[in-house]
């Protein structure tokens, strides 16, 4: 028996076959030689081109990592790096001439390598960042006969992945936020595509139209149970279409309106909006509704910018004020000469001082008499002052207000009172702009701008002969007749609560609400006194006042009276029978006498003088009662 070999002959080798033995080993080795002689034809294979080809398919570990767009990095067991891969050199930006020898930490101070020689324990998917750049990252330990002989670390950069993967999050939030304003709109939305096929209604279209539609997606606009003639018409156009009218089954008009879903300038479909007419007929009154409140704020505005804020110490927002306001205004741009007309009480020099704030003579003197305040012996040498010597006590020259106001605007209050001497001297100064001392014979000249006031009927007193009618007609260029208070109650309120905070504010106290009751008394009331009167009565409260409160129970008793004699029925006063106007009256000058025992009081409750109701006792015999 004889034993098998495999050999590999390279060109040129030299085989030598030999046997020890009989001729039956000779013949076997001439069988083998026979054998090799024919069966091997060294010409045809060149066997050093083959090996040659060989060790170029051969691709090497070292190659291999080279290749891979992973980082590589291996540390021996004493957490040197003794493998850094072209990647890792990308990754980290660092070459690997520099780092091959160094431990690890000293490369990356966050390298995990040195835990897992000590542990011998995998770390997978280990999130890290390497300044502004992510990876993740896997470590292993390199085992041989169960010794760790290394650790091996593989990274990927995830930077760009995490960027893709926000801006993924960000679409899908911009995604689910659309959806939420499609599902809560308040109009019916409903989209199709090209073919007709429903690709998206939300809860409104089907309430607009009042079905239920939930099923429909992915079955053609066409085989709803909605009539829509109309808009299948608009989609089949490929064509926006506003305004599109079609009614519900049960008689409900629907506004719709149709938009082409263009992509690339090829039609995709088509988006429809729908609503109930009754919806935008609500909303159109809406709209009128804040159109008309625009409307008055605007004007509101307009109103309070128009004039000069020397007229806010003017409070109210009635339209009789607004008128007056208008007319003051329009008089303090000019240089005429003013004459207020008013009740007591309304604020004519309030109005007067706003007119001269308002003027070009603003920054000029404001010179203010009270013509009933200086007895008439004294008027004169008040308004146009007198030299030394001209009357006993004149003992050097003293300048009236005339000349006091030289430049600026004089105010005379009352001007009704001044007597018929009196007022030709004052018709010169408005003539001629001139005057005289008293005593003294040198003209003055002045530039003064001139607002009268009074509260009495000058057109009367005129016709009567009292007062002169020239001057009436120079006093009388721009007339401006005050509202007394009873003719604007809207005011009322503005007016309390613009005397409470004033009034607190100089007496130290806190009111910090007032009742409706208030109000509702103070605007019943008629105001003789009007504002000023109203002002008093603020003051009495406040002061009166405990608490934080403003009630009913701190006004005077004679407001309340007030409103309850107007609630009750007067023609019952006696027997329930009509009598003469002049029995009505004395028997509510009685009454008046009774309660409040003062012709003062009474007058004021009445809304008439105290000297009024003075006469009108005497007229009926009554007498203000005892104790």
């Amino acid at each position: 028996m004889m034993a098998l070999a495999s050999l590999t002959i390279r060109y040129q080798d030299e085989v030598v076959v030999s046997c020890e033995g009989g001729d039956a080993c000779n013949f076997a080795l001439a069988e083998i030689a026979a054998c090799l002689e024919g069966q091997i034809d060294i010409e045809k294979v060149d066997i050093d081109e083959i090996d040659r080809l060989l060790d170029k398919a051969t691709i090497t570990v070292d190659q291999l990592i080279e290749s891979i767009y992973d980082g590589v990095i291996v540390v021996n067991e004493d957490n040197r790096i003794i493998l850094f891969n072209r990647a890792a050199e990308k990754i980290i930006g660092i070459s690997r001439n520099e780092v091959i020898g160094l431990k690890a930490t000293k490369v990356l101070e966050n390298s995990r390598l040195g835990q897992v020689l000590k542990t011998g324990e995998k770390t997978i998917g280990d999130r890290q960042n390497i300044g502004s750049t992510t990876i993740i990252t896997n470590r292993s330990p390199i085992i041989i006969d169960d010794r760790i002989i290394g650790a091996i670390a593989t990274f990927q950069d995830i930077t760009e992945i995490e960027a893709l993967s926000s801006k993924l999050d960000s679409t899908i939030k911009i995604k689910e936020t659309f959806g939420n304003i499609l599902e809560y709109a308040s109009d019916g939305i409903c989209m199709i595509n090209e073919l007709g096929t429903i690709v998206y209604l939300n809860p409104q279209f089907e309430k607009s139209w009042n079905v239920t539609l939930k099923d429909a997606l992915g079955d053609n606009i066409k085989s709803t149970p909605l009539n829509i003639s109309s808009i299948i018409k608009a989609v089949q156009s490929k064509k926006p279409h506003i305004g599109l009218i079609d009614q519900r089954v049960d008689g409900v008009q629907i506004l719709s309106n149709t938009t082409p879903i263009m992509i690339n300038g090829v039609f995709r479909g088509v988006v429809i909006f729908s609503k109930e007419v009754t919806e935008l007929q609500k909303l159109l009154e809406k709209l009128n509704d804040a159109e008309a409140k625009i409307k008055y704020f605007s004007e509101e505005l307009q109103w309070n910018q128009r004039f000069h804020e020397a007229f806010d110490i003017i409070i109210g927002k009635s339209k009789a004020l607004k008128n007056v306001l208008d007319i003051a205004y329009k008089a303090s741009q000019s240089n005429a000469t003013v004459l207020i007309h008013g009740e007591s009480g309304t604020g004519k020099g309030l109005f007067a001082k706003a007119i001269s704030d308002a003027s070009f003579r603003k920054n000029k003197p404001f010179i203010r008499l009270n013509c009933t305040t200086i007895p008439e012996n004294l008027l004169e040498s008040e308004l146009f002052g007198h030299v030394r010597g001209a009357f006993t006590g004149a003992i050097k020259d003293k300048p009236g207000r005339f000349e006091l106001a030289n430049g600026g605007t004089i105010f005379l209050d009352e001007i009704g009172d001044i007597s018929k001497d009196m007022q030709v001297k004052l018709l010169r100064v408005l003539q001629e702009r001139e005057f005289e001392r008293v005593g003294g014979d040198e003209t003055l000249k002045i530039d003064v701008r001139i607002i009268a006031a009074t509260n009495k009927n000058l057109e009367k007193m005129v016709e009567d002969g009292t007062f002169r009618e020239d001057l009436f007609y120079r006093l009388n260029v721009i007339p401006i007749t005050l509202p007394p208070l009873r003719e604007r109650p809207e005011d009322i309120p503005l007016l309390v609560k613009h005397f409470v905070e004033k009034i607190c504010k100089n007496e130290k106290k806190k009111v910090k609400n007032i009742s409706s009751d208030v109000y509702s008394i103070l605007q019943a009331y008629h105001w003789p006194g009007n504002i000023r009167e109203l002002e008093n009565i603020i003051e009495r409260a406040i002061a009166l006042n405990d608490g934080n409160l403003l009630d009913s129970s701190c006004l005077p008793d004679y407001l309340a009276l007030q409103k309850k004699i107007e609630s009750e029925d007067l023609i019952n006063i006696i027997n329930d029978q009509i009598a003469p106007l002049e029995e009505y009256e004395k028997a509510i000058i009685k009454a008046a006498l009774k309660k409040y025992k003062s012709y003062n009081k009474a007058g004021k409750a009445l809304g008439i003088t105290h000297r009024t109701v003075s006469l009108k006792a005497k007229k009926y015999g009554l007498s203000l009662p005892q104790g």
